[in-house]
């Protein structure tokens, strides 16, 4: 994984070793890293402190609900504590997280056994994570300019609000904070974002790679099925429409059926190995992200384009941003399930195939015993990856639920604020 950009911005910042054994290197490395984790909690208490006055003074100036006006700062607070938490379960999970990559590599070479295939599934996979990890890091970039433009650009309303942005540019100067210390703040703050953004895209492509094995074991299931119907066979011994005795077939029969039964063992043990490295992660990354995002719908809501209009745009981008973060970016965890669910059905049609070509085999025989156990090892659920031990389980209702909350919280915001503007104009 060193090979691909997450994995290299990762080791320059010293959250992953580098592969040398130079002990020179290896210090840096640790240097760079506790460095980094240092300044960044200096930094988010300066830059929380500095939010916490701008509340504070923004509290009497500010009219509208109050739960939505305490929500409009969640994301003040929640990316720079969503991107810390990220770094600090990576490095607690380090160890198993190169486990993780030995496992990866002995389960693509024994499920895509020929060169030009794994060549080419290797150069899809390299591509994933390396457009993925630039555009995070390009598109975070992106987001903080158009934070910054909102924050410069002055207000077009003179009412209230105006006092607003005074108090809020005025914060800096009552706490005595230089504007080199509020800069180096910031760059910790828009750099640890930055990687803990890599940490996610390296989940998903985990989960890319687990999606394409479990496809490869899938067309294995169906060559089976395939050889027994007189059709060519991809595996490596071929039954050629039953022209060898039925002796034979029969035992290169359980021998691919022992090998498919372990492959699905072994699948359902690799999901396993990646939810126990990243299922806090993401966990952690998909609720912080969802109430950033409800922060956002609220900002958007409360404000509205004629107090600040530049900033009114940043809250909007951030709305499509942080979508994207929690929904579309994990949309391939989902593909997981959706793909180890159509097992299943595979190993089913291939029993009953195998029940139409030997009517007569025993029930207990071996051929039997190792369908049962793939049809038991392939049941629902027992290949997903989830979040919080369980408490998230990625599928497409989850993110159809979420975008459905998304959607259903800005209609209710909008009628608050609504309600609360009727009520301050009549009185």
């Amino acid at each position: 994984m060193n090979s691909v950009f997450p994995g290299k911005m990762l080791t320059a910042f010293g959250f992953l070793p580098f592969s040398t054994k130079n002990p020179t290197l290896r210090f840096l490395g640790r240097f760079v890293c506790a460095f980094y984790m240092m300044g960044g909690a200096a930094g988010f208490v300066v830059l929380s402190t500095i939010a916490v006055f701008s509340m504070l003074n923004t509290a009497t100036a500010r009219q509208g609900n109050s739960f939505l006006l305490l929500l409009v700062w969640t994301p003040t607070f929640g990316v720079y504590i969503r991107a810390f938490i990220v770094m600090i379960m990576l490095l607690a999970k380090r160890n198993a997280f190169y486990f993780l990559c030995d496992e990866t590599l002995r389960m693509v070479n024994r499920l895509i056994p020929h060169r030009e295939d794994l060549q080419t599934h290797q150069v899809r996979w390299q591509r994933m994570a390396n457009l993925l990890g630039i555009a995070t890091v390009l598109g975070h970039i992106v987001w903080c300019l158009t934070d910054y433009i909102g924050l410069v650009l002055p207000s077009s309303s003179m009412d209230n609000n105006k006092s607003v942005e005074t108090h809020v540019n005025g914060t800096t100067q009552q706490l005595s904070v230089s504007l080199n210390v509020i800069w180096a703040a910031y760059s910790f703050y828009v750099s640890l974002f930055c990687l803990s953004q890599q940490v996610i895209v390296m989940n998903v492509v985990f989960a890319a790679i687990l999606r394409s094995l479990i496809r490869k074991h899938n067309a294995v299931l169906m060559a089976i099925l395939d050889g027994l119907k007189g059709g060519h066979q991809e595996t490596d011994k071929k039954v050629d429409e039953f022209r060898v005795p039925d002796a034979t077939v029969r035992l290169i029969l359980i021998e691919q059926l022992a090998t498919a039964r372990y492959n699905q063992t072994e699948l359902s043990k690799f999901s396993a190995q990646i939810n126990s490295v990243f299922h806090n992660i993401v966990f952690c990354a998909h609720v912080l992200d969802q109430m950033c995002l409800m922060g956002f719908v609220a900002a958007v809501i409360v404000t509205g384009p004629s107090v600040n209009l530049a900033n009114w745009i940043h809250n909007s981008v951030s709305i499509v941003f942080f979508v994207y973060y929690s929904t579309l970016l994990l949309l391939p965890l989902a593909r997981v399930f959706d793909e180890a669910e159509s097992t299943h059905l595979k190993a089913y049609q291939l029993a009953v195939g195998i029940r139409r070509h030997f009517s007569s085999e025993p029930i207990d025989s071996q051929i039997h015993e190792h369908l049962q156990d793939i049809l038991g090892a392939s049941e629902q659920n027992n290949i997903v990856l989830h979040g919080g031990g369980g408490l998230i389980t990625f599928t497409r209702s989850w993110f159809a639920g979420v975008m459905t909350f998304g959607l259903s919280f800005g209609v209710l915001a909008y009628e608050i604020t609504q309600r609360s503007n009727s009520s301050n104009s009549s009185s």
